[in-house]
């Protein structure tokens, strides 16, 4: 008989780099690694200068990616003094702001960084702060920022999908159906590169649709 922990093993082995070349549900291990490092350091930059400011925006917007969101609100404030005037900062501070509750601030920091660099992230700010609104329910606030940000990024997987989450939860059946499919057909349509990030949304759109259909 083979050792049943060598056969897990190789697997788990198969299972994990399926998942690196398709799909990208498990952690990248490596990248995690390496952000944790970066993190101390900027901890340790932090600590000899506690008012650096671009080293704090970076561990902010860290601490976003892990959503925790107080942490990343924490750090933004004490940079918010040197970098009120940068867009970048205005709207991952804004976004922290929103996360832990206070969603008219959020916007308000949100808003002035659009306006100020209105191609921000290739509209990013517009579909991240939808997504909060999305999250508590406020459905018409969230379609007229994914209606912006499609009029910046035509070809959205994520975006697409949103529209048709939104448009369904709005009674627009036909109008969310059409984005629903949109989402599909950009996933087709994107580069093997992207797939990678748009397959969930693919997916997330088919499931949609058949509930609807």
């Amino acid at each position: 008989m083979g050792n049943p922990l060598i056969a897990l093993l190789i697997i788990l082995i198969l299972y994990f780099t399926i998942d690196r070349t398709f799909f990208g549900f498990i952690p990248d291990p490596f990248k995690a690694f390496k952000k944790a490092g970066r993190i101390r350091e900027l901890q340790n930059m932090v600590a000899i200068n506690p008012h650096d400011a671009r080293s704090l925006k970076e561990l902010g917007i860290c601490m976003i990616d892990k959503k925790d969101y107080p942490k990343a609100r924490e750090y933004f404030e004490k940079a918010v003094s040197k970098l009120s005037d940068d867009p970048e900062f205005n709207y991952y501070y804004g976004l922290a702001v929103a996360r832990c509750g206070d969603i008219e601030k959020g916007r308000e920091l949100v808003d002035s960084a659009v306006i100020h660099s209105p191609g921000l992230k290739y509209g990013e700010p517009y579909i991240m702060f939808a997504e909060v609104y999305i999250e508590n329910g406020d459905f018409n606030s969230a379609l007229s920022l994914l209606e912006r940000f499609e009029k910046i990024h035509s070809s959205s997987s994520r975006g697409f999908y949103q529209l048709g989450f939104v448009n369904m939860k709005l009674g627009r059946k036909d109008e969310g159906t059409a984005y629903l499919k949109k989402a599909i057909e950009a996933f087709k349509a994107s580069p093997r590169f992207k797939r990678k990030v748009d397959r969930k949304w693919a997916w997330k759109a088919r499931a949609l649709l058949r509930k609807a259909l």
